[in-house]
Order: structure tokens, then sequence, then C-alpha cells
């Protein structure tokens, strides 16, 4: 999914960094995250400039390590080339685009505090992907700035990078209604991803 690819023999300098240095890395990440982050940036930059990276540690090893366009179709060639000339590594997974994130979060920003719950989505096909509507709860001018912005993440933390690019072709907002009927094509965004399952980008 988003874009996995299986590993080939022959690396990148960065690769091989990576896997040198990938004890110290996972013993030190959380105590030392802003250096190491800034040597992991430093590595990656030269051997892939323009794209950018996350770590997600987890209790055991593997940890995942994704390869991110940033959300720039123009860079995804890249993003592929980049996951395919990883090696099999020991104590990673190397994903291709930012994956799909839990869909129990919620984002407080500008005195406002949005979730999954405040939002709902109807959607539209067209012959390239789908348009997408937000419906996003206690919206109206005075608090559209902040709470559009706050649904675009909660979007894009759902759906994962590859979807929001490659399966949403347009993207509007309105205010949520007073007691909401879900529909075929109107239901609450945490329902979104098992849709864009069904629909072809491109």
């Amino acid at each position: 999914m988003f874009g996995l690819f299986r590993k080939k023999s022959g690396s990148t300098p960065f690769w091989e960094w990576l896997a040198a240095n990938t004890g110290r890395i996972h013993a030190d990440f959380k105590k030392n995250i802003q250096s190491i982050s800034k040597e992991i940036g430093s590595a990656f930059g030269q051997s892939y400039p323009g794209l950018t990276w996350e770590i997600s540690p987890s209790q055991s090893p593997p940890w995942l390590f994704c390869v991110s366009a940033d959300g720039n179709r123009d860079l995804f060639s890249k993003v592929e080339q980049a996951v395919r000339e990883a090696p099999q590594l020991k104590g990673w997974k190397v994903q291709a685009f930012r994956p799909r994130g839990s869909l129990t979060a919620e984002i407080e920003m500008g005195g406002h505090t949005l979730g999954y719950d405040d939002i709902w989505c109807s959607v539209e096909g067209r012959p390239d992907g789908v348009a997408v509507t937000l419906w996003i709860r206690g919206l109206s001018p005075e608090s559209d700035s902040v709470l559009s912005r706050a649904a675009v993440i909660l979007l894009d933390n759902a759906v994962g990078e590859y979807d929001a690019v490659v399966k949403i072709k347009q993207l509007n907002r309105g205010p949520l209604p007073p007691s909401p009927q879900k529909t075929g094509d109107f239901f609450p965004l945490s329902e979104l991803p098992r849709f864009l399952d069904t629909v072809q980008g491109s």
C-alpha cells in the first residue's frame, strides 16, 4: 500500500549510512531527537535532495522510515526511486509516502479543537479521481482560516500522502449542518479512506 516496493541490492550512500548508524539511532533517538534528526537530514539530503523523511519509532524493531515528496506530485517518481534503492535494512521498514494515521487524532489550533467527529465529507466522482467537500462543525467566516487548515491536516492524516495527491482532485469546504444523515456520498471523514480504496486516481 502507498507505493511499498521490494528492496533491491545496491544502495546509495544514505542507506549505507543508515545501516551503519541504526543501533545508535534506535538507542538515542528519543533522548537526542534534535541532534539525530539533524544528522539524518544531512545524510538524507545529500543522496535525495528535494525529498523529505519521517521516522516512526516503535517499542520493538522494525521502525518505519518514510520517504516523502511532501505532497509534491512532481517528486513522486523520485520517492519511488529512493525506496527502490533501499536494501533490506535490519531494524527498518522503508516505505514510500506518508502513511495513513490514527482516526482518533484531534487538533488544537487558534483556540479551536477539531477531531474526526467534527468533519464529514461529500464526494463526487470524476474521471481522474474524486472531488471532496469537507463539512466542518463550527465553520464560519470568522473561524474559516483556522478550522479549514486543521481540517486539511486531519484529511491528509486520514488518507495518507499518496491518496491525498493522486485521488483527491478537488477540495472544497462548508459548515457541517446540524444532525447530518449518512448517505452513499456523504459520510464522516473517518470513512473516506475506505471509500478512496475503491477510487482509481491518475
